[in-house]
């Protein structure tokens, strides 16, 4: 059974940054002032992480790198494609070939905040420094379009997006899309893929046969209600992490992971890794990223307006072997 006992983070001091390598170790990234922060994270072929988030409600949108698995990240500069432009977060995702997508947002016009909302992504092929100019995703002009999980690289021209109207396979090199699977929308909700070639889907199904027919899963954590709120990864060594955030309030009060060791068939051991020991301000929207096969890192916010040194985007990096131990 996979421990339950919290990692209690004393966010006034951030004195989790000095324990050893065996023991959770939390990293301030930046100080965003509030509204939809919601962040995005991937590690690169290269090591790299690269996070953004909004700095700024819908005005700013932030990107910042760290070379060194999360232990310091450079200043957070604007993200060049939406300077001067309105949007809302996406995603991130580190292709096969070790080029990055990112994902965002953009409102009815580049300026406004109204919808319907549509998905642009750019892509980087030097580690997050720089980036092309922004495609759109194929759309209803008509429908609301948004994203906020990675893609799933289904090959090289075949990238598998599930956005809150569409659930598709897009051919980059055609602009072309058409539908996954059974054509179901899953919703604004993560899909992953796990070693074995099964896809879990947030809605609370899995699928074995590339999407043709899915089955329920039973005991799955809430992902589906507020779906650009929570996450679903799947790890190099099969297990699959999807968030729980408990408590009452606007942010709850604290951030587990519910965990299956095999082939996403039961969900029954957790690990909670964030009990600051009050409310937390703001959604948190937890992203995950495996930095090695014995570490993973988690991106949050927590932005209490009670707190100083405690509020901010932060990065936590967990052993594995915490969430395996007793």
């Amino acid at each position: 059974m996979l421990a339950r006992s919290a990692v209690c983070l004393l966010m006034t001091t951030l004195v989790l940054g000095t324990l050893s390598a065996a023991e959770p170790v939390l990293v301030k990234i930046g100080s965003p002032i509030g509204g939809h922060i919601h962040p995005a994270i991937c590690r690169t072929k290269k090591g790299t992480l690269i996070v953004t988030f909004g700095q700024v409600n819908h005005r700013d949108l932030r990107i910042s790198r760290s070379t060194d698995a999360g232990k310091t990240w450079s200043e957070p500069a604007a993200f060049a494609h939406t300077v001067k432009k309105s949007y809302y977060p996406g995603s991130l995702t580190t292709l096969a070939d070790g080029r990055i997508v990112h994902c965002w947002n953009r409102w009815s016009t580049d300026t406004n905040e109204q919808e319907p909302r549509s998905v642009l992504y750019s892509v980087s092929s030097d580690d997050g420094l720089t980036w092309a100019e922004p495609q759109a995703l194929p759309r209803d002009e008509k429908l609301r379009s948004v994203i906020r999980h990675p893609l799933v690289e289904l090959s090289a021209d075949s990238w598998l997006f599930s956005l809150d109207d569409r659930t598709l396979v897009f051919h980059p090199s055609t602009s072309t899309d058409e539908s996954f699977g059974d054509g179901r929308v899953h919703g604004l909700t993560p899909i992953v893929r796990t070693p074995q070639g099964t896809f879990i889907s947030g809605a609370g199904l899995r699928s074995t046969d590339k999407g043709k027919t899915w089955s329920k899963i039973e005991k799955f954590p809430d992902l589906k209600t507020q779906g650009w709120r929570h996450e679903l990864v799947c790890l190099s060594n099969g297990w699959l992490l999807a968030s729980e955030i408990l408590g009452p309030g606007f942010g709850g009060e604290r951030i587990r992971y519910v965990i299956s060791t095999n082939d996403g068939l039961t969900w029954d051991q957790t690990y909670e890794y964030y009990n600051p020991g009050r409310a937390i301000g703001g959604r948190a929207c937890p992203r995950t990223v495996e930095l090695n096969d014995e570490t993973i890192g988690v991106v949050f916010y927590d932005v209490d307006a009670k707190e100083k040194e405690g509020r901010g985007l932060f990065f936590l990096t967990i052993p594995l072997a915490k969430l395996a131990s007793n």
